[in-house]
């Protein structure tokens, strides 16, 4: 009979085995998870472009000396013969607060789809996301059909089909008194429908997908990727055939689709391979960079009435010098010349001086600097899930306080009770930009 080993966190908390907290500095499976974190897939959920380092699953904590979980939540197991270990990393600020993120996020109401998503495994529970999000990317979509392409058929026969081709057909019916004509038509982009047929595949086999309550309109254009996927399953994409697709604009909702289920097509890869008994696997999704784009979302719908635009955030600094560098800061607004820029940072803050990392204040100033040379920078700071509100001034009229035009944040929206609170926090926002 196999023996299992469990273990179990909340993102960036303490790690428990079997129950009991982690103690043991030299645990064989969490040492393994801590140095092997890199080849466990992590779904992306931004659209932004991100060279975020990658940091460990859990690391051990020699202060409080136990094991501690990092940013990611979700599930790594790992098999050696009959025994098997497990890790399951839950959303510290539960479940409903991610679901409120995530519907943040996609621009979803998930009141009617919670309980859908709801579980006794947390393990499933977060597989049951991962489906729930490629569902509604299914749905967005599918505005114009499935993706076709203007396809060119040269046909030889006894009629014609189409466009007559008069110099092949001399050379054609000399020899066997045939004709060859041309003719265009939509076909199915091939490429598109077997990525999404494949991670649809993955999903029923890997993630609950068959679990969740899907509308007629998704259930529909699923029954007709299996019956087109079915007609082309002989067909293996490669990175580069991925990389190649190109989307008529008609067709440019299917690019979210089509990147998604290719990272699912990859995540399989993983749960493969730990089916084959000797490999750690699992699937993650990185906590920092969900609220880096809740947080994106809500200041951006925030600002947008009084006029201010999410801009492009990546600039090149030193450019055409060796030593030339991006610096891509999470949020930067612009309104006639005049910018906001902030960072989202998914981190504990209780407004004491250390929950303000040393490299994190003196990179939003690197990034105002610099923005100060493209305009004026009225507002900037960095902003975290708050776990109470202490009632503090968190607002610098001015950059250093010293005698600068542009005001310093460094607060967030109150999350707790299964609520985020951001009613405060908008009034600072607001209060900010005037």
């Amino acid at each position: 009979m196999a023996s299992e080993v469990e273990y179990t966190a909340c993102d960036c908390l303490f790690v428990s085995k079997n129950g009991k907290p982690a103690t043991d500095p030299n645990d064989e499976f969490l040492s393994y998870v801590r140095n092997t974190s890199k080849s466990i897939y992590c779904f992306s959920v931004s659209k932004h472009e991100r060279d975020k380092e990658f940091e460990p699953v859990v690391f051990f904590d020699y202060e409080a000396g136990q094991w501690r979980s990092g940013r990611y939540i979700g599930n790594v197991e790992y098999h050696i013969g009959r025994k098997r270990y497990s890790l399951t990393i839950e959303p510290r600020f539960g479940e409903n607060i991610l679901l409120e993120m995530f519907g943040e996020i996609f621009n979803l109401i998930l009141s009617g789809g919670k309980s859908s998503l709801k579980s006794n495994r947390s393990s499933l529970y977060i597989k049951m996301l991962v489906s729930f999000i490629w569902s509604q990317k299914l749905a967005e979509a599918n505005r114009h059909g499935l993706p076709r392409n203007r396809t060119t058929i040269n046909t030889q026969g006894y009629s014609v089909k189409g466009k007559l081709m008069i110099k092949p057909s001399i050379f054609s019916y000399g020899r066997n008194r045939t004709i060859i004509s041309q003719r265009h038509e939509m076909t199915y982009d091939e490429k598109v429908i077997a990525i999404v047929s494949s991670a649809y595949n993955v999903l029923k086999k890997n993630y609950a997908f068959e679990q969740l309550s899907l509308s007629p309109n998704i259930k529909n254009m699923i029954s007709d990727i299996e019956m087109i996927g079915h007609n082309i399953k002989s067909l293996r994409i490669t990175e580069k055939d991925y990389q190649s697709i190109t989307y008529q604009p008609i067709y440019q909702s299917f690019k979210d689709l089509v990147d998604f289920s290719w990272q699912i097509i990859n995540s399989s890869m993983g749960m493969e391979a730990q089916n084959q008994g000797s490999n750690v696997s699992g699937y993650l999704i990185d906590m920092a960079e969900v609220w880096e784009c809740y947080i994106r979302r809500v200041v951006q719908k925030q600002l947008r009435e009084f006029g201010w635009k999410l801009i492009d955030s990546t600039f090149t600094v030193y450019e055409t010098l060796f030593y030339q560098r991006k610096i891509i800061p999470d949020i930067v607004l612009e309104k006639d010349g005049t910018f906001c820029v902030f960072d989202a940072k998914y981190k504990k803050m209780m407004y004491r001086g250390i929950d303000v990392d040393r490299a994190d204040f003196f990179q939003i100033h690197t990034y105002i600097s610099y923005m100060q040379h493209l305009g004026t920078v009225k507002f900037a700071g960095l902003l975290y899930p708050v776990e109470k509100d202490f009632g503090l001034l968190n607002t610098s009229t001015s950059l250093y306080n010293l005698r600068d035009t542009c005001k310093f944040i460094a607060d967030g929206p109150v999350i707790s009770n299964d609520n985020i609170g951001k009613e405060h926090f908008f009034e600072v926002i607001k209060k900010g930009i005037m």
